[in-house]
């Protein structure tokens, strides 16, 4: 009997929501239910499933279980159709790209780098992980060893960028990257490469991955770095694209920083908190398809 009425509330429940998910489906926008709802209603729902797993009550388990599928089924199309109403009619001209994570693979390659820099001057590691993707080396140094000098700093600035130069040989293009070039090349759209990355590095693992970008722009060519909009202004002004319509794919937070205070579309990657959160650069690619 209470198996009955498990499987009846669990149907009611579900019920409720056919609905929504059907409008949702047929219209591909979710844009009138908010995240706040969602967490809100989830956090209700998990609560209800422990009080009822605690006192063995089956049929508010078996309820709430149908409700937690129905609601996951609800951010799955929250989190697509969202993502696809903010790049559709977005008029993007030209597509900004970071180098390091986001067009090329060179993690293990920047992972030795400051290991090994960590150990020649006496630095925890530890302090260097969280903030060493993304940031231009001079501002990672003086934030891991700011008891050093502007001359200790030059030198350690410069003793990072050379243990990178030339350890290049497991650089690869990310994932997605070939689709998503093919894309750039088949509609004309304009791309461009902008890395906090000094020319020489950026010359160097860009060769290795095979890319030769039509604009390059390195932390060489502008006075500050990112999360400064500076690089992201100036390869939309040498593609000769509004900022306003351009799409900036980024994998850390300072880049997505960046690319919002330009005022350009950002895209994350990886989980990344952005206007249009991406899987891969193929990904990137599809929804390019979009953009009118």
């Amino acid at each position: 009997m209470t198996a009955i009425l498990g499987l009846a509330a669990g149907v009611l429940t579900t019920s409720c929501w056919v609905p929504q998910l059907a409008r949702a489906y047929r219209t591909r926008s979710t844009g009138d239910i908010s995240w706040v709802y969602i967490t809100a209603l989830g956090s209700g729902i998990v609560l209800w499933l422990a009080y009822g797993t605690i006192e063995h009550d089956t049929a508010l388990v078996a309820a709430n279980v149908a409700t937690v599928l129905a609601v996951g089924l609800l951010v799955s199309f929250k989190w697509r159709f969202d993502r696809r109403s903010r790049i559709r009619g977005a008029h993007i001209e030209a597509v900004l790209l970071d180098m390091d994570g986001t067009l090329v693979d060179s993690h293990a390659a920047v992972e030795r780098a400051w290991r090994q820099w960590a150990r020649e001057f006496s630095v925890d590691h530890a302090r260097i992980a969280p903030i060493m993707h993304g940031n231009p080396p001079e501002i990672t140094v003086r934030l891991v060893a700011p008891e050093l000098g502007d001359t200790e700093t030059s030198v350690a600035v410069r003793r990072q960028l050379e243990l990178q130069y030339d350890d290049v040989h497991d650089v690869v293009l990310a994932d997605g990257a070939r689709e998503l070039l093919h894309r750039l090349a088949s509609t004309g759209l304009p791309w461009a490469v902008v890395t906090s990355a000094d020319a020489r590095l950026a010359r160097a693992r860009l060769d290795a991955a095979g890319v030769h970008p039509p604009v390059l722009v390195t932390i060489d060519d502008v006075s500050t770095g990112k999360p400064d909009p500076e690089g992201f202004v100036l390869a939309a002004r040498l593609l000769g694209a509004p900022i306003d319509r351009c799409l900036v794919v980024e994998d850390s937070a300072p880049g997505a920083e960046a690319g919002r205070r330009a005022g350009a579309l950002v895209a994350g990657l990886r989980g990344l908190p952005a206007d249009v959160p991406v899987a891969d650069l193929a990904d990137v690619a599809s929804l390019l398809s979009l953009a009118a």
